[in-house]
């Protein structure tokens, strides 16, 4: 009864040994290809969990169906031992039965053959009562050993069928614990992953920190040439003023003395149109000069013809004529300020233009490279918090998870201590 107890212990091991050896070697290939997939490919993930999912579920059913079969074994198994013993106590009965027949029949022989003699009949009867007592003695005994005998197979069989539900148990247990260890290296690869991301984007954070600390450097320096091309203006005497077109649109900056600044501001509109007021002037005075000339003229010849026929008028003609050159010589004069003023003007105009053109384009920049840096910032500040968020959980679910297999290797260690 031992012997057979033993090799279906032995039986039953081998099998649970293979489902458990099964899917073990299976669920590498899940558990690598978990590791292998990206993080960014959120669709992959997707179908490898779901292909994760189908296999286990089909460890799962074999493995149910082959502890079904191990279980259907056992019976069969215990049925056929039960069986035999069945078997084995009936042949004993027999054999006892038989035995007691042959004793009765001796006895009666004997008692035949001495039933003459009076002490012959007092031994046969005393040697019948002890043969009935044996037989109802191992009779008794026969019946004990078959109770005994049902009641250890009964015990048996409970045995088996707690060992059977503790194999269950442990192997459920196990693979819970392989799909938890999956679980914690793919949660472990993740960390190890945010935390890759979290210092790329710190070294970003630091190398647009670096840049801002330079446009900022660069911001002070233009200010300061601004600052000192004030001082220099202010110093050589010039002044900024504000040219508009014809439309009063795209108003610009030009830089002129402070007679030329108080000029222009008496004059309204753009610096067309204050040109062309200083180009009609000019004119004017062109035409006042060739009619002064025109009137020189015909007083010289008056004078020459008055003098050629009136003598003391000839001082005051002369006169006249010193006047009207002196005149002359002045209308000149404004003449020649004025397009020298011109010419300034335009000069300064083009000069100031383009300076303001260079430096509006550099404080634009600047202030655009300025903004983009804001929002950079602002940006891997909020991806820092949401990685930074996102690793507190991580570590929140890796402690649980390591909890819960403490939990479950004390809960391994003492089955294995009960069985």
């Amino acid at each position: 009864m031992y012997v057979i107890s033993v090799i279906a212990k032995k039986y039953c091991y081998k099998l649970m040994s293979r489902e458990s050896g099964s899917p073990n070697f299976k669920m590498e290939s899940p558990s690598a290809a978990g590791r292998r997939r990206g993080a960014s490919r959120i669709n992959a993930e997707d179908q490898a969990l779901d292909q994760i999912a189908k296999e286990a579920e089909a460890r799962l059913a074999a493995r149910r169906q082959a502890r079904a079969e191990a279980r259907e074994i056992r019976m069969r198994e215990l049925e056929r031992q039960q069986k035999e013993q069945e078997q084995n106590a009936d042949r004993v009965f027999d054999m006892h039965n038989n035995a007691n027949i042959d004793g009765t029949n001796r006895s009666r022989i004997a008692v035949s053959s001495v039933s003459n003699s009076t002490g012959i009949r007092s031994s046969s009867t005393i040697s019948r009562r002890s043969s009935e007592d044996s037989l109802e003695e191992e009779g008794r005994s026969l019946r004990d050993i078959r109770y005994e005998l049902k009641d250890m197979e009964e015990r048996f069989r409970k045995a088996m069928i707690t060992n059977a539900q503790l194999d269950n148990e442990r192997a459920s247990q196990s693979y819970q614990i392989q799909l938890l260890k999956d679980k914690l290296e793919e949660l472990e690869e993740t960390k190890a992953q945010l935390n890759r991301e979290h210092k790329d984007k710190c070294r970003e954070f630091e190398s647009l920190k670096r840049n801002n600390e330079k446009l900022q450097e660069e911001f002070k320096l233009v200010l300061g040439q601004l600052q000192e091309r004030d001082i220099l203006i202010a110093e050589q005497g010039l002044v900024i003023i504000m040219i508009e077109n014809e439309d009063s649109t795209d108003a610009k900056r030009t830089l002129v003395s402070l007679d030329n600044a108080q000029y222009l501001e008496s004059v309204q509109g753009s610096l067309d149109v204050r040109l062309r007021k200083l180009k009609e002037e000019k004119n004017q005075l062109q035409l006042e000069v060739q009619k002064m000339h025109e009137k020189m003229s015909e007083a010289k010849t008056q004078g020459r013809r008055s003098g050629s026929l009136n003598g003391p008028f000839g001082d005051d003609i002369e006169d006249i004529q010193r006047e009207a050159n002196k005149q002359v010589t002045e209308y000149r004069y404004k003449l020649q300020k004025a397009e020298a003023e011109i010419a300034t003007l335009q000069s300064t105009l083009a000069r100031s233009e383009t300076q303001v053109i260079r430096y509006k384009s550099t404080a634009e920049a600047a202030e655009k490279a300025e903004a983009e840096l804001k929002i950079e910032r602002r940006k891997l500040q909020r991806e820092n918090r949401e990685t930074m968020e996102r690793l507190e959980e991580l570590e929140t679910a890796n402690n649980h998870l390591l909890k819960r297999m403490d939990k479950l290797k004390n809960a391994k260690s003492a089955l294995f201590k009960d069985i």
